[in-house]
């Protein structure tokens, strides 16, 4: 079952909720894929998947551009709906890259950077995940004609993809930190590690920026 239906019928909305899936599932797919690469398994099979999802929400977000070329009426400016697709894209995009910087080599075989890319990449989902929320709470609003009391719910749910965001930032730097105080023996393994915490730590501020871009249409 997917995890948003829409309840007001066939429309570009029905379409963002679905490419809303297909992003959260990116980063589901790429955060087993880290876990597998730390802990020194195969992840060809999870690299691909992870691809395919990111694919998959292109091709929605293509889809939704060419509806609203035509004379689709919405319930925002069709400018700021377009922004919208194109922050949550950024997501899926920034997830695959993850698994693309995996496939470039074994990890820093550091046990204790591993274990902060770990907890990193939960932090990242994290954030990912109140943003899942914060888009369910845009079809609630949507379907209850921009109810303030919906508002103030999602107010709250951007409110807390922030402060998730900037506790991934915070674990961003303390791994950075490490691996780049500790990768003297392995130089070229540490800056590959280094290079997969930013990318992964780009992943939740692209979830705090999609989520921030829905401000613009409750603050009405």
């Amino acid at each position: 079952m997917k995890i948003f239906e829409s309840r007001i019928g066939p429309s570009v909305f029905k379409s963002y909720y679905e490419h809303a899936e297909k992003v959260f599932e990116t980063v589901e797919k790429m955060n087993e894929c880290v876990k597998e690469a730390c802990n020194g398994n195969d992840i060809s099979t999870h690299i691909e998947s992870t691809s395919k999802s990111e694919l998959e929400a292109d091709k929605i977000k293509t889809e939704i551009r060419d509806m609203l070329r035509g004379s689709v009426r919405l319930a925002v400016d069709k400018p700021v709906f377009l922004e919208l697709i194109t922050r949550q894209d950024r997501i899926a995009d920034y997830a695959e890259n993850v698994t693309e910087i995996l496939s470039f080599r074994t990890l820093y075989s550091d046990k204790k950077a591993q274990s902060l890319t770990l907890e990193l990449a939960e932090a990242v989902t994290a954030t990912v995940d109140e943003y899942r929320k914060t888009v369910g709470q845009f079809e609630i609003i949507l379907e209850s004609a921009f109810a303030n009391k919906e508002k103030d719910v999602m107010h709250k749910h951007i409110g807390r993809v922030n402060d998730l965001e900037h506790q991934a930032d915070l674990v961003e730097a303390k791994a950075a930190e490490y691996v780049f105080s500790n990768g003297d023996a392995e130089p070229l393994a540490a800056v590959h590690m280094y290079r997969l915490i930013q990318r992964l730590d780009d992943v939740a501020n692209a979830a705090e920026h999609a989520a921030n871009s829905l401000l613009p249409i409750i603050s009405k």
